[in-house]
């Protein structure tokens, strides 16, 4: 199964949506796919569109998907990633009015950097080429953050060590 998740922004979405069914169509794609469109009204055909899922079916769609489609939003790419998913990443951009801004996009291209996901914010078609031969997935997902604090409060004269 693969499962799309746009997430619950208001805005319209539906270019990821669309986007993908040119994927469907260009590579003969036949396995069942599942998306939560949230308040986006565009329905493909073919798709089993649910506008919200509860926090259990969520899980249960990111542990059963083969591959995970999400937008940009950080708590579903990490959830994907510490699922070991295979994930294309599709940033809202403010020019199609879904965003008020591009930030997602920064965060999209650095996980793509670090190969955790693949960026299908501009070329879904190619993503799914992509997607195919990614192994990311087993990279684990690591945190810095503290060592980070550490470095900065060294950095103030500040002993961070007991």
């Amino acid at each position: 199964m693969i499962y799309i998740t746009l997430g619950t922004q208001s805005n319209d979405f539906s270019r990821c949506l669309k986007e993908f069914e040119k994927v469907v169509e260009k590579f003969n794609i036949t396995e069942e796919v599942v998306a939560q469109v949230g308040y986006t009204k565009y329905n493909p055909i073919g798709f089993k569109c649910v506008d919200f899922v509860s926090e259990t079916d969520y899980v249960k769609y990111i542990n059963e998907a083969s591959i995970v489609i999400s937008h940009a939003g950080s708590g579903a790419l990490f959830s994907a990633i510490k699922k070991k998913k295979k994930i294309i990443a599709v940033a809202r951009l403010a020019k199609y009015k879904e965003m008020l801004n591009d930030h997602q996009t920064e965060l999209v291209r650095k996980l793509a950097e670090e190969g955790y996901l693949v960026d299908g914010t501009y070329d879904m078609c190619g993503a799914w080429s992509k997607i195919q031969t990614l192994e990311s997935s087993q990279k684990p997902l690591e945190c810095t953050i503290d060592k980070e604090i550490e470095k900065l409060l060294e950095s103030w004269g500040i002993s961070t060590k007991q």
